[in-house]
């Protein structure tokens, strides 16, 4: 696959609902304030990085082959709902592979909703194959954080929308449960870090 074909995604994806399109990109954000991070503790290297990108900012586009009535449902959904929700993953894991996109994106695509627990159930189950620990891909599990981040301090209908120290701390609380302790330390660090940075600029 060319990196030509990623823009015209991309556009298919906003056409279908602005709103993934904008996750997408702030998904990306918070894994580019990872990466120092993540390369100094020797778990991924330079040569991650382009496919790590990739990976951040295609890892919903199963959602163009999900409904808008239940992509923009103004209202919770039925448990049957949130299993057609949640076949986002393997639908773009499908779509991508024939592309023939290489394996570290497709996988982070099809397993960035797994538990480092590996629960299947609850609230927040893993899904679509009940990984755990370390056999979830490792691009799955750094998009996994900083996905559940922007859920949290992002608004929604259905939910009160967290600040970003409320959602620090449910990152920090969930660390060795629903994410990788290792991955979501780094990620609390580079998110403290770079709001520490920003309120002196502003000051």
């Amino acid at each position: 696959m060319t990196a030509n074909i990623i823009p015209t995604i991309l556009t298919v994806m906003e056409r279908k609902d602005q709103l993934t399109l904008i996750h997408l990109s702030k998904v990306q954000q918070f894994i580019n304030l990872m990466i120092p991070g993540l390369t100094k503790k020797n778990i991924i290297s330079e040569t991650d990085i382009p496919d790590l990108w990739t990976s951040a900012i295609l890892h919903d586009v199963g959602k163009i082959f999900i409904s808008d009535y239940l992509l923009k449902a103004e209202k919770t959904l039925s448990q049957k709902e949130m299993e057609i929700l949640r076949e986002h993953p393997v639908r773009g894991y499908n779509f991508l592979k024939s592309l023939n996109l290489p394996n570290k994106i497709l996988n982070a695509i099809k397993y960035h909703h797994e538990r480092w627990d590996g629960k299947t159930i609850g609230k927040y189950p893993g899904y679509p194959e009940g990984l755990k620990g370390f056999n979830i891909p490792l691009y799955a599990r750094i998009i996994q954080v900083a996905d559940a981040f922007d859920a949290m301090i992002s608004y929604r209908y259905y939910k009160r929308q967290k600040t970003v120290l409320e959602a620090l701390k449910e990152i920090k609380d969930l660390s060795g449960t629903q994410f990788d302790p290792y991955i979501s330390q780094i990620f609390v660090e580079a998110l403290t870090k770079y709001k520490a940075a920003d309120k002196q600029r502003v000051g």
